[in-house]
């Protein structure tokens, strides 16, 4: 049964204490039952009786004495199992706990599903659409997401003390060993997280390398136990290699789905991350068995969900393309629209060389901002700012680094893909100290990059390309000179953008290549379908190293 959130609420600890405290004492009764048998019955037995009589008793006794000693260390795990569980529910029901006082203090109500409801209907915030969610909408919303947060953690915990107290075996008849003893406390020490060395998972964020040195230094039995006590854990961590993460983050989106049974009433944002979750699940069945076999590198309810997805193998491609969303993107879209994208560029990749193997990904791997009322942006800010492109900048180069630490073979050709806000996040990427590991950058219907030439992002002006559509109203983001000023500040720069210099402007440096200019409503979104003109047959050519062919358009 699901630990709901009234159960993590008013779950009281006296009685895991108390039953934590009799385990304790069972286990020393049977250590003294043990040392008992040993110094009363067996050592003297030992000393002044023998024959078949005597050896067959001595192997009676010491049989006894092993499996006292079996169950009373046995017993010691389960009250170390419990401890571990006490300690760890106890931190996520004090978050939950503040999270609900600050609810009741700011005048909200909380449902019993978690959901953060106005006190009256008229507290909902009203205001233009256009101008971003309202501050009273965003604390009611990041209350909400605090209050699911510490739920889903505290589940992720029941489980995983569920499945180390399924493992111990205490109960009548035991014929054991030492080793079956050192293993089942190996197992526990993993659960309750106090294991050393090897047995300890690295954090994310930890350089891909040592993760990768790590994973290859595990024993295939102690890769088992990694993927069945942390699967969360290993399927997301940048240098694990990519069939190993997809084995583990399926259990992880199964989990995720199955979290909340069917018709259970959720919070906005939270039942938004569910539909996109089985959407993703869907995908992955529809193209079951089929060419190119879809991976999933990542998933999890991190912020506004995280999702990565890749079609191929990136640790045997000859060439690998890692595409960022932008404005609006949610998890959904991995499930939906970008996932088609990213289909469709490793379809255009084939047909560029199709003696060639290539990863196509769809990288979500950050919070893409979001516009309009019903979104989870907390206000205008999100869409102009840079808080979330220099962060997703630094998980997107570690995703690479990882992609380089897994590959199996000759370097891999890798094309970075920024579209629309991603491609910010991908010239962020790119700026950071050290760069990151592509030979190409391919930004389309970008807003700048934060760069003011395209040699900053470190793959060399020739390596990088941009697809900017004349109707496409994004690429003519104003700068905030122009903002402020009108013509004026436009004659300032006129290929100034809000993120920087135009990357379609000559001025830039990079190769512009040809697509269609398309209509205001639509340029936007169509880089990489047919009407997009040329544009996803010449990423496809990039992406498959085949530059020599790519079309060429003037720059701005």
């Amino acid at each position: 049964m699901t630990l709901t959130l009234r159960d993590l609420q008013n779950l009281r600890f006296s009685a895991l204490e108390n039953a934590k405290d009799e385990w304790a004492q069972t286990a020393r009764r049977l250590g003294g039952y043990n040392d008992r048998v040993d110094a009363h019955m067996r050592r003297p037995l030992a000393h002044g009786w023998s024959g078949e009589a005597a050896t067959a008793a001595h192997k009676r006794l010491s049989r006894l004495s092993d499996n006292f000693q079996f169950s009373g260390e046995e017993c010691a795990l389960v009250q170390t199992t419990l401890d571990g569980a006490i300690t760890e529910l106890r931190a996520q029901q004090k978050v939950l706990h503040q999270a609900l006082d600050a609810a009741t203090r700011k005048g909200y109500r909380v449902a019993p599903t978690g959901e953060v409801l106005y006190a009256d209907e008229g507290d909902i915030p009203t205001g233009d659409p256009d101008a971003g969610v309202p501050e009273k909408e965003y604390e009611r919303r990041t209350l909400e997401e605090d209050i699911f947060a510490a739920l889903r953690s505290a589940q992720e915990i029941d489980a995983r003390y569920r499945l180390a107290l399924t493992r111990l075996r205490v109960g009548r008849g035991l014929t054991v060993s030492g080793l079956e003893s050192q293993r089942d406390a190996s197992d526990i020490s993993k659960i309750a997280g106090v294991a050393v060395g090897l047995e300890s998972t690295p954090a994310k964020g930890t350089d891909p390398k040592k993760v990768r040195d790590w994973w290859n230094g595990l024993s295939e039995e102690e890769r088992e136990e990694q993927m069945a006590l942390n699967p969360s854990v290993i399927g997301n961590l940048d240098g694990i290699p990519a069939k190993t993460r997809d084995k583990a983050n399926r259990v992880n989106l199964d989990r995720l789905i199955d979290m909340y049974p069917p018709g259970t009433q959720l919070p906005a944002g939270v039942a938004r991350q569910h539909a996109g979750f089985e959407l993703i699940r869907t995908r992955l069945e529809r193209d079951a068995g089929k060419e190119p076999e879809p991976l999933l590198l990542g998933i999890g309810p991190e912020g506004q969900g995280r999702a990565i997805l890749s079609y191929g193998d990136p640790d045997t491609a000859d060439n690998v393309a890692a595409y960022v969303p932008g404005l609006n993107t949610q998890l959904k879209d991995v499930g939906g629209e970008d996932g088609d994208r990213a289909r469709n560029v490793w379809d255009s990749a084939k047909d560029a060389d199709g003696s060639k193997k290539t990863a196509s990904i769809v990288w979500l791997g950050y919070d893409a901002p979001q516009a309009g009322p019903d979104r989870y942006s907390e206000s205008d800010l999100s869409i102009t700012g840079e808080e979330r492109g220099k962060q997703g900048g630094v998980a997107y180069g570690q995703f690479l680094d990882g992609i380089q630490a897994t590959h199996q073979g000759d370097r891999p050709h890798v094309t970075a893909i920024g579209h629309s806000y991603g491609s910010f996040t991908v010239g962020q990427a790119a700026q950071r100290e050290g760069g990151i590991p592509a030979d190409d950058i391919v930004l389309v219907g970008s807003p700048g990059t934060g760069a003011q030439r395209a040699e900053q992002l470190g793959v060399g002006a020739d390596h990088v390309w941009v697809g900017s559509a004349e109707n496409d109203p994004v690429t003519h983001t104003p700068s905030e000179w122009e903002r402020d000023f009108g013509i004026a500040g436009h004659l300032v720069d006129p290929h100034e953008l809000h993120f920087g210099q135009d990357p379609a402007s000559e001025e830039f440096g990079g190769h512009r290549f040809g697509v269609a200019d398309g209509n205001l409503a639509s340029s936007h979104s169509n880089y990489f379908k047919e009407e997009g003109g040329p544009s996803l047959s010449n990423i496809g050519k990039i992406v498959a190293g085949r530059t020599d062919s790519v079309t060429a358009e003037e720059e701005r």
